[in-house]
């Protein structure tokens, strides 16, 4: 009874929020809502696409056209009596942040019809790379920015959105064909881990992830635990609820015509982002939807109103648009806060005191000094994974630290997933900026991304041939 409850809950959200569509074809979506200045100026901006029944962006159309209404439950809208700004085309002027998701699975070395193949010419993933690399040279606007990353059993990170598009470009060529275990897929947990790409940024962003499949969790399916998460399986709400609090929208493409099972949760996922759903058959249809998507955010209309005041956690947004053949609709949520969440006519000045004090608290500790033993930097492996560590914890001296497979290594691993040299990576401390660097030319990942050199910050995670490694730089004095 329960379960029933809860999908009537859930279809009807999703019938809420899924982009309307006229009779003529005509569809509006609210891909993405900016609250940033809702605490300081009480605006909220709102990003808007509308398509034509081919998915074509609708240009041009006026201000006039647009009506905004807001909602503390989602069910009473009370219309917003002024547009404050309205532009076309404003994703062009500011760039838009982009982060290509790439399925690496197994089933992406097949051929597109699903069989086995050792001719690479003739692989999914070499059809996906060709496409990707025509998208990526197509793109001519220097504000916009792209990212990288690949998925299979493991997230891996190759770039945060960057301008420079030919270096995402060679990038493409470090993605590696998974071996063993590694060729599951981690669809939901690997569209949380890519919101990690996005925490400092602000903007239109997007997240198109490339899928040929199901997601297929590694601990469900091997009965292992996870290399990063352990036991945990995610579920496809978490990258919902991620993506929707960063204000991301997802871009979702299932690709290939072989008969690929298509992942169930991938266009609920795309929708309630804010985002679309696309299929490509191979690597031509899928350059023509990865211009399609660019195409439909480039056109975006961008409308900034004033909110209510109405206290909520979160607080419902609609936009109707009067077209010719008929008003069409769309509706999203963001997550909401005015000052201590209450409506503007119950504020008192009283209300500000415990603000006030805080503010002088945290002053008053800012300016007393306090005196730590200083504890000593170190190294601890938190998960061997499939390597073996001889060394569990090392504790840094000023010197070098060196991590390897060498019984001579400071701290030794042997036996990873990938080949460990005798001294694979480096650990340096700069007696000038009293900071570790860690380098090396072995295979290592900081915080799950690929480096050569990099200086350690309290908490970092380095991966040594499949061994968790954390990075303590003790207290500071």
């Amino acid at each position: 009874m329960k379960t029933g409850k809860k999908a009537i809950i859930s279809a009807a959200l999703m019938a809420l929020l899924a982009p309307w569509t006229s009779s003529h074809g005509e569809t509006i979506r609210i891909s993405q809502i900016d609250p940033s200045m809702l605490l300081f100026k009480q605006d909220v901006k709102v990003y808007v696409s509308v398509t034509d029944r081919d998915g074509a962006p609708i240009r041009n159309i006026g201000k006039d056209k647009f009506t905004v209404f807001e909602s503390a439950d989602g069910d009473s809208f009370r219309p917003i009596p002024e547009i404050k700004d309205f532009q076309t085309m404003a994703n062009y002027e500011d760039g838009i942040y982009f982060l290509l998701l790439i399925d690496n699975s197994g089933s992406m070395y097949l051929d597109m019809q699903q069989r086995l193949t050792r001719n690479q010419a003739d692989m999914k993933f070499r059809h996906a790379k060709t496409a990707i690399s025509t998208f990526l040279q197509s793109m001519t606007n220097p504000r916009d920015r792209v990212g990288l990353a690949s998925y299979n059993s493991y997230y891996e990170s190759f770039s945060s959105p960057v301008s420079d598009k030919a270096r995402i470009e060679s990038l493409l060529g470090q993605i590696r064909m998974p071996v063993g275990e590694e060729g599951h897929t981690e669809i939901y947990a690997s569209l949380s881990r890519a919101v990690d790409e996005f925490r400092s940024i602000k903007g239109r962003k997007a997240i198109l992830i490339l899928s040929d499949g199901e997601n297929r969790p590694f601990y469900k399916y091997t009965g292992k635990p996870h290399r990063d998460f352990g036991t945990k399986i995610y579920s496809y709400t978490e990258p919902i609820r991620d993506c929707q609090q960063e204000g991301i929208s997802v871009f979702a493409i299932n690709f290939g015509r072989g008969g690929e099972r298509k992942d169930i949760h991938l266009k609920d996922i795309a929708l309630q982002t804010g985002g679309a759903m696309f299929d490509a058959g191979d690597g031509s249809e899928l350059a023509l939807v990865y211009s399609k998507i660019v195409g439909q955010i480039l056109n975006e209309y961008l409308i900034t109103y004033s909110a209510t005041m109405d206290p909520a956690d979160k607080k419902y947004v609609k936009i109707r648009y009067a077209s010719d053949n008929g008003p069409i609709q769309g509706v999203r949520f963001y997550f909401s806060s005015t000052v201590f969440g209450l409506p503007l006519k119950n504020f008192s000045i009283l209300l500000l005191v415990p603000f006030l004090l805080a503010v002088l608290l945290l002053w008053l500790l800012s300016k007393i000094r306090f005196e730590k033993k200083k504890g000593a930097a170190n190294i601890e492996v938190l998960n061997p994974g499939t390597a073996r560590a001889v060394t569990k914890s090392f504790t840094l001296n000023k010197g070098q630290t060196i991590i390897g497979a060498s019984k001579g290594a400071d701290m030794t691993i042997m036996s990873g997933i990938t080949q460990i040299e005798e001294k694979h990576a480096t650990i340096t401390f700069d007696n000038k900026k009293k900071k570790y660097t860690i380098a090396g030319d072995g295979d290592f990942k900081v915080n799950n991304k690929r480096v050569k050199s990099r200086v350690l910050e309290p908490g970092d995670v380095i991966n040594v041939g499949g061994a968790t490694i954390v990075f303590d730089d003790g207290e500071v004095d």
